[in-house]
């Protein structure tokens, strides 16, 4: 068997998808929830950052979770994309995976390769479950993104999540836009807090005219004539300011841009504790698009799920020895020339949270 083989048959997979911030982790953790206990089921995450951070939100599941960070899978993470699922047949032979891509990602190339050998004859591709949010809807800068748009059209079930938050328009325009949508039209649930029924899983896959539709035929198409270039920015170009603070040289800190947007993913050594007062005040401070991560602080281990202005700090079980404390905060592109304004929001950021960081615990 060659290396890029699949060594299983069969297995059930479930696309997971949505936009930034619409409770994807969420919705996964209410499936594992639903878990047969005599199923071993799996998690690959695909995350706009360089540095995963839902891998550590599942961690206290019990579910084998593998991490695919650096943003699109349609470029350079395609090739990891498929290691990391490799890894995880070879490895766990698991009777179910769940992919959760990210959400500025473009789902029909996931379902181009899981639906081409030689995971055609290995998996078994099952519903896509599109998580969304109604108020979006009101949003141009969402109904006009076409990754939001992609991630709509190849849903065999819509999860309209965080139903709780909506006023009565935002349920309208829902009705609206699903009655709007051409046939044949996916299975729409409204929920909050990502809880939908795991049968869900295994709805009908609908034919939406082949993996590939016309939003991502024609991204596809445009970047091939600009050479495939996202302007993902993977390096360290960004200024640092080494102010002195715990284990401050041992900070990995990368930044990325793509798809309308940039984002400032931080990695600290597991030693770092964070003042639990301060570091709630910076992210209240913070109108990001998405900020999330997990933590340490002198309360102990805390998740961060922050969207726009809504969520903070709460309690977490520790996480597994081998999982780092992560932070990433991903904001829409403000247009400035050169990106010198986003550039100096970061690195407040960056700034303030090595104010906030306290001199590693000691281990006695």
């Amino acid at each position: 068997m060659s290396r890029t083989e699949p060594a299983h048959r069969d297995i059930p997979v479930n696309l997971v998808t949505g936009f930034l911030g619409v409770g994807k982790t969420t919705t996964i953790r209410a499936l594992l929830a639903q878990r047969p206990q005599d199923e071993r089921w799996a998690v690959l995450v695909n995350e706009f950052g360089e540095i995963g951070v839902d891998g550590g939100l599942l961690a206290d599941t019990g579910v084998r979770t593998e991490e695919i960070p650096g943003g699109c899978l349609c470029c350079v993470s395609a090739q990891m994309f498929t290691v990391g699922l490799n890894r995880l047949i070879r490895q766990q032979r698991p009777d179910r995976i769940l992919i959760e891509p990210t959400g500025l990602g473009h789902p029909a190339e996931i379902i181009r390769t899981l639906t081409a050998p030689p995971y055609d004859t290995a998996l078994d591709l099952r519903a896509t479950v599109t998580v969304m949010d109604a108020r979006h809807l009101a949003s141009p800068r969402h109904r006009e993104h076409p990754n939001w748009n992609d991630q709509i059209a190849v849903a065999d079930v819509l999860i309209a999540n965080k139903a709780d938050a909506w006023s009565e328009a935002d349920r309208e325009a829902l009705h609206a836009f699903v009655a709007g949508l051409p046939a044949p039209r996916p299975r729409v649930i409204e929920t909050r807090e990502g809880h939908i029924d795991a049968a869900l899983l295994d709805a009908p896959r609908l034919e939406h005219g082949g993996a590939l539709f016309p939003e991502a035929r024609a991204y596809l198409s445009a970047t091939a004539d600009d050479g495939h270039d996202h302007a993902h920015d993977h390096g360290h170009e960004h200024e640092h300011d080494h102010a002195p603070a715990a284990d401050a040289s041992d900070w990995v800190v990368i930044d990325n841009r793509g798809d309308g947007f940039v984002g400032r993913s931080w990695r600290f050594p597991t030693s770092t504790v964070f003042d639990h007062a301060a570091l709630e005040a910076l992210i209240q401070e913070q109108d990001a698009d998405r900020l999330k991560g997990v933590l340490q602080t002198e309360r102990g281990w805390q998740q961060i799920n922050r969207v726009e202005r809504d969520g903070g700090l709460e309690a977490l079980a520790a996480p597994p020895e081998t999982t780092p404390p992560r932070l990433e905060l991903i904001r829409a592109e403000s247009g400035d020339r050169g990106g010198r304004k986003e550039l100096e929001a970061l690195n407040a950021v960056d700034r303030a949270l090595r104010r906030a960081a306290r001199l590693p615990a000691d281990d006695d």
